[in-house]
């Protein structure tokens, strides 16, 4: 994830050639600041592109086309914390290797997400190192365009495999994480042809089955360039109306600094509500923040209900990491709302900090 706090960033770029940003100011543009009263260093987050090691998925087809963006395919899941059913087969028997398809999505009201990765090179090993503990939903960060339609995935397609099914056995939702700062360019540029959109959907959704993943997040950032008069709400309608027949989550990374680039109108509004959950990259030490943004979102301006907003932390790659006992209480914040994110499980501070999470968790 890119972060508003000034970073160096260093990634190998092997399959897609991308500029990963460390400044939110260069992705905004000139009005991306936050208003008065915003308060909130939001951050957000990085993509080198794939690597080598990524998978491609090509083959434009038909595929999908631009519906409502309604997300009536999704439900407010149980009113508890804990981890979710992903997985499980509808018989109510042990987890499985891949995600349930069809019917309705079951999301808990208190998630407990984490992004693992940054452009691409996953390997199996994260199978056997990841603590799922509490976990809900894991978002494997990045997939990015190849060319005009075609997708380069966060690793190679055995390696993701393996990664998701050990994520299903303990009952966590896994996703493919689709931009990151930079990358996210290769995504908005790819939709900025309207008839691009449906077979650069049904490619993602190629990638998405192969991979046995649970659906996408979309972490598009550069919010002057995903207007209504750009094709950012087409695009997400698109993938609302591919996913969520399959029983699979479309939910995003996103921050108040970058809604308000986008000039919230009415269109860019019905798209932040189709989302399934928001991952607010709030990114700072102060709680007050947490409280701020996301007021902001569930306020008049935006109004999504407060269960679908999901405070972001970050682990320290975003300069400073928030101490243990701050980081649960910005956990214990979040289960007013919709629950707590973590950027990014690949950072040291990641050995104290889930733990403490963890601890605040129900």
């Amino acid at each position: 994830m890119n972060h508003r706090l000034p970073l160096l960033c260093a990634f190998t770029l092997v399959a897609v050639p991308l500029l990963s940003a460390c400044g939110s100011s260069e992705n905004s543009g000139s009005d991306a600041g936050s208003s008065s009263g915003s308060g909130s260093s939001s951050g957000s987050s990085s993509s080198s592109g794939s690597s080598s090691g990524s998978s491609s998925s090509s083959g434009s087809s038909s595929g999908s086309g631009s519906s409502s963006g309604s997300s009536s395919g999704s439900s407010g899941g149980d009113d508890g914390g804990g981890q979710s059913d992903a997985g499980t087969d509808s018989s109510g028997g042990g987890a499985t290797d891949g995600p349930q398809d069809g019917g309705p999505i079951t999301i808990p009201a208190i998630k407990a997400t984490m992004y693992l990765g940054e452009g691409g090179g996953l390997s199996s090993s994260w199978a056997t190192k990841v603590d799922f503990t509490k976990m809900t939903h894991l978002l494997l960060a990045f997939g990015t365009v190849n060319g005009t339609n075609s997708w380069n995935g966060p690793g190679a397609t055995s390696d993701i495999q393996a990664i998701a099914a050990a994520a299903h056995a303990k009952n966590v939702k896994v996703l493919v994480s689709i931009g990151g700062a930079g990358g996210d360019k290769s995504v908005i540029n790819a939709y900025a042809s309207a008839s691009n959109i449906a077979p650069l959907v049904a490619n993602l959704d190629m990638m998405v089955s192969s991979m046995n993943l649970d659906g996408v997040d979309v972490d598009l950032e550069t919010g002057n360039q995903m207007r209504s008069s750009s094709n950012y709400p087409a695009f997400v309608s698109a993938l609302i109306s591919t996913f969520h027949p399959e029983g699979k989550l479309v939910t995003t990374a996103t921050a108040q600094y970058i809604v308000q680039a986008q000039n919230p109108d009415a269109m860019i509004v019905a798209a932040l509500k189709s989302f399934d959950f928001i991952n607010d990259m709030i990114y700072t030490a102060n709680l007050s923040d947490f409280t701020s943004e996301a007021s902001w979102f569930t306020g008049s301006t935006i109004g999504v209900p407060k269960e679908n907003v999901v405070w972001g932390i970050c682990f320290g790659e975003c300069g400073a990491a928030p101490s243990v006992a701050t980081t649960q209480q910005i956990t214990m914040g979040s289960l007013a709302y919709g629950g707590v994110m973590a950027w990014n499980y690949q950072d040291s501070s990641e050995s104290t900090l889930w733990p403490a999470m963890q601890a605040a968790l129900p």
